[in-house]
């Protein structure tokens, strides 16, 4: 039987990225993931009130509707808006008790529970941790919330549209190198 080598990539080193790149990665990341009013990246400017990204979701109010309007009529008004959160961690672990204090100081600021909220972190998550952060999501009344581990994140980075940020940020990309052959008049 013959052995085909593969070629494999070590684990990507999020924690060797400064905080601030390691918070603009996770923007960038979330442009793709709604559809966006707004995504402030609050955290850049320093006392960020435990809120490194804020992002206002806008959601059709009647997706019926929408599909019938012309795209140039539609305002808005169409749309409800829903407050995110982001949360970006580039620590080594973050074990239950530890997570549940990143929680409470990221949602301290705000008068109500975002819609959402989203935990970046540069680690991976255990099972443990992952149940401390739904039961402290669902008893603080947050109705979608997700936690963008390291394997989360390098699952991210691994598909073909963020090739471009998997570069950016780590000089890697999987995409074949596109060789071009010059024009046939310039071949002589």
């Amino acid at each position: 039987m013959k052995i085909i080598p593969t070629r494999t990539l070590n684990p990507l080193p999020f924690n060797d990225l400064e905080p601030h790149r390691f918070e603009d990665l996770i923007r960038q990341l979330a442009y793709e993931f709604r559809r966006w009013k707004s995504l402030e990246a609050t955290g850049r400017a320093g006392s960020d009130g435990g809120i490194d990204i804020r992002a206002t979701e806008l959601v059709p109010v009647d997706e019926e509707r929408l599909e019938e309007l012309e795209e140039d009529s539609i305002t808005e008004a169409a749309f409800q808006e829903r407050l995110w959160i982001f949360q970006c961690k580039r620590e080594k672990a973050l074990p239950p008790k530890r997570l549940r204090k990143v929680v409470e100081e990221s949602l301290a600021s705000l008068a109500g529970p975002p819609h959402g909220f989203i935990l970046a972190v540069a680690s991976d998550i255990s099972k443990d941790a992952r149940d401390a952060f739904r039961e402290e999501m669902v008893a603080r009344g947050v109705e979608e919330f997700l936690i963008w581990a390291k394997s989360e994140l390098e699952d991210f980075l691994f598909q073909p549209n963020n090739d471009r940020l998997l570069f950016a940020y780590f000089w890697i990309s999987l995409q074949p190198r596109r060789r071009s052959c010059p024009p046939v008049s310039a071949r002589t």
